[in-house]
């Protein structure tokens, strides 16, 4: 197959050239293309050089981008599969299915979670939503990159990655309160650590990123904290729209988007853990 690759950031740039561990005709495209020249990914000098590929795979910042891109290559003639690894809102999957549909070209929304780290190995979880044969179509060249489970019809892969990061942002900014707390009675970084992971407490946050990314205040764990407050908002926005709605829910998102104010648009999303530090010594300072 003839597959296109479209958004080669931080992590389209490693998922890409994993597909040619099956395939030997990946091309890929970005507007700030990085791929190195030795690169196993043909480079694409502009995206309708992509059209005439079997499989069109994105990899994109938001919902508008992706369905930009749908409209562009339809246009250009494009015919075969969508699959989108990007995190949208389940409307964008609805609305690109309704775009491909015509077409008789198939849609799969795919967010992936794992980080730069784990897909840089092919070790992510793919979230699929789409038709049982489009996920069938889609399946073999997923398992380059992770392990790809078909979590329900068009749009419930972004439903899935969505509230998946809302559970994690609960956990991490709880966690980050408790071990700021913790050492305010005294306890140890690590203390706490030990004792939290051997109790019914622990989750991702106490278990990877308070050891790596936050004790040694190095705060590059390479997910953006504008992704984590996007994703948050979009299952605040579909929990409520369910009827599952609770104060902690807009609460929460609504938190991460100050951070994400106070620290700036590049900040890591570990950096939380300094936002509420400086929030802590402003108060005190009054």
């Amino acid at each position: 197959m003839n597959i296109g690759f479209i958004g080669l950031g931080k992590m389209g740039s490693v998922m890409a050239p994993l597909l040619t561990r099956t395939q030997n005709r990946v091309a890929g495209f970005d507007l700030n293309y990085s791929l190195p020249p030795d690169s196993p990914v043909k480079r694409a000098g502009k995206l309708e050089e992509l059209a005439g590929c079997d499989v069109i795979i994105t990899m994109l910042p938001e919902g508008s981008a992706v369905l930009q891109v749908i409209s562009d290559l339809l246009a250009a003639g494009a015919g075969g599969l969508f699959i989108d690894l990007s995190s949208c809102h389940p409307e964008t999957g609805q609305q690109a299915a309704e775009m491909l549909a015509p077409h008789g070209n198939d849609f799969i929304d795919a967010p992936v979670s794992g980080g730069v780290a784990r897909a840089r190995t092919g070790e992510l979880m793919i979230m699929a939503g789409g038709s049982e044969e489009g996920f069938e179509r889609a399946a073999p060249l997923l398992g380059n990159m992770g392990r790809a489970v078909h979590v329900g019809p068009c749009g419930a892969g972004y439903a899935m990655k969505s509230l998946n990061n809302y559970v994690s942002a609960a956990g991490l900014v709880a966690s980050f309160q408790a071990l700021a707390t913790a050492r305010g009675f005294g306890i140890a970084p690590q203390t706490f650590q030990t004792v939290i992971n051997a109790s019914t407490g622990r989750n991702n946050t106490t278990e990877v990123k308070i050891d790596r990314f936050v004790i040694n205040e190095a705060f590059n764990s390479g997910f953006a904290l504008a992704l984590m407050a996007k994703d948050v908002s979009i299952a605040s926005d579909i929990i409520k729209k369910q009827g599952f709605d609770a104060p902690v829910t807009p609460a929460l998102s609504a938190y991460l988007f100050d951070a994400l104010d106070a620290l700036g648009q590049s900040a890591d999303h570990t950096e939380i853990y300094r936002h509420l530090s400086n929030a802590r010594d402003r108060q005190t300072a009054r």
